[in-house]
């Protein structure tokens, strides 16, 4: 990865100028002892071709089912320290989202502190639900399997349970002990991001996540394992105004092919649902291959876009045992360029009668041509 690195503060010839410019250094900013961040700009550019039925994965008869692209560009400003009298590392990450149609101007936006006693995150930033969670999905090819690009959006989630996503929180780390590792975070309200102010009756209040990762080897035998789990409150929608998640998942590679699974439940409101995935990936020379499925085993009053805000469907049903099984594949073209690519099988899975000009089930693809940087 190319990176370029502002350094603030280095030479002797700035500083001078600084000061010659200045007619007073009381109102100068001014370099702290600890020494400069370095800021390092990064990110990705992602161009994708897509179709197949996709209106009837998402329930909604708007979506285009046509060959269609699109583009997915994130710009990533990271600026971190470390503090040499406690020998603590700091900074911040700011990623802005580059698409021309997009109109929030940040996707992630946080600070952190880095030393012996863990690591704290302050602000929009995955909660340990998300980030430590371990499924068929962790080895994923492709964009990502059940969990990539276009291809991982049926009528409710199928691979990892609900969470705080990107909302603004408290994140903390514990160090690793002995390959054990522990986070926590707590967000006041699911869905109020950066500078946004909460309404009181947002949705969903209070959540507290946490999680435990195992990773080791053993003789070539690696390993990575986790539980995870989270409380809420859903702001008394229903008649239940509770709501938890809770899973565990284990992925291990062996004879040069990584095997991943995961079990996870999840209670909002009148609403839950059980489900697991499963998947492997082998590489064979420059190509990775992966093979992922998820499926809904055991639900109640699950209903299309219920504990998945991502779904976009406009037309709301129930769903029984939704399943989404996805091949996927890519391949380095040249230092930073992938190309990548998911084709999936989907059964929704509907109860009663199925919205006009839609199929219960289907298949959808995605190619995309991917630069980081």
């Amino acid at each position: 990865m190319n990176k370029i690195k502002l350094l603030l503060g280095t030479t002797a010839l700035v500083g001078a100028g600084a000061m010659m410019s200045i007619p007073s250094a009381a109102n100068a900013a001014a370099v702290l002892p600890g020494g400069a961040l370095d800021v390092t700009v990064s990110g990705f550019v992602y161009f994708r071709a897509h179709g197949g039925d996709l209106d009837s994965a998402r329930i909604n008869p708007a979506v285009s089912r046509e060959l269609d692209f699109s583009n997915d560009t994130e710009v990533h400003i990271i600026a971190r320290g470390t503090h040499d009298a406690t020998g603590i590392e700091y900074g911040g990450t700011v990623e802005f989202e580059a698409d021309t149609d997009r109109v929030d101007n940040t996707d992630e936006t946080w600070l952190f502190m880095r030393g012996g006693f863990g690591e704290l995150r302050f602000g929009d930033e995955d909660g340990p639900v998300d980030n430590s969670a371990v499924g068929g999905f962790t080895v994923a090819a492709g964009t990502g399997g059940i969990d990539g690009s276009v291809i991982d959006t049926i009528g409710t989630g199928v691979v990892k349970p609900f969470n705080s996503d990107d909302s603004t929180k408290v994140r903390y780390y514990t160090p690793t002990f002995g390959g054990f590792q522990a986070g926590v975070s707590y967000t006041p309200n699911v869905g109020s991001n950066g500078a946004n102010i909460a309404n009181a009756d947002v949705e969903v209040q209070k959540m507290v996540e946490g999680a435990l990762v195992y990773t080791g080897s053993f003789g070539g035998f690696d390993i990575t394992a986790s539980g995870v789990g989270a409380i809420c409150d859903n702001g008394g929608e229903g008649e239940d105004d509770n709501c938890s998640t809770y899973g565990g998942g284990l992925s291990f590679g062996l004879f040069g092919m990584n095997f991943g699974g995961g079990y996870f439940s999840e209670e909002i409101g009148d609403a839950e649902k059980d489900f697991f995935n499963v998947g492997v990936g082998a590489s064979l020379g420059p190509v990775n291959m992966s093979v992922t499925y998820g499926q809904v085993i055991d639900s109640n009053n699950l209903e299309s876009g219920d504990t998945d805000p991502d779904t976009i469907g406009d037309q709301v049903v129930e769903l029984n045992d939704p399943r989404n099984l996805v091949i996927s594949a890519d391949v380095g073209l040249m230092p930073g360029l992938v190309l990548a690519g998911d084709v999936g099988y989907f059964d929704n899975d509907i109860k009663g009668e199925i919205p006009s000009n839609l199929d219960e089930d289907g298949y959808q693809a995605v190619v995309r041509l991917g630069l980081n940087f």
